[in-house]
């Protein structure tokens, strides 16, 4: 939990979103956002859920911090396509390899 905490404020910094504008951000005063990250009070889903929409991230992407989820259904073209030359030089390579012997 306490790099979750963690997580939150170091994507808000990077924003360059202050505290104070973050709890405005969520409707609540400062210093109830500082008891989430000081643990003094339990964050619920829903709060965490809001606190990404505000900073423009998704909740698996503040839990993997630094770290990008990126679904498999997103990743680049291009790497599919290293993909498949990849398994079409393989099956290549066991061709030659019942040729040989």
């Amino acid at each position: 939990m306490k790099e979750l905490f963690s997580n939150i404020e170091k994507i808000r910094k990077e924003k360059g979103v202050k505290q104070t504008v973050m709890g405005d951000m969520l409707g609540i005063k400062q210093h109830t956002y500082s008891q989430y990250l000081t643990r003094s009070t339990d964050i619920p889903y829903s709060r965490l859920s809001q606190i990404a929409d505000k900073l423009n991230v998704s909740v698996i992407d503040i839990i993997t911090y630094p770290v990008k989820y990126v679904p498999e259904t997103d990743q680049c073209s291009t790497c599919k396509e290293y993909q498949k030359t990849i398994e079409n030089l393989n099956e290549y390579i066991e061709i030659l390899k019942k040729k040989n012997k």
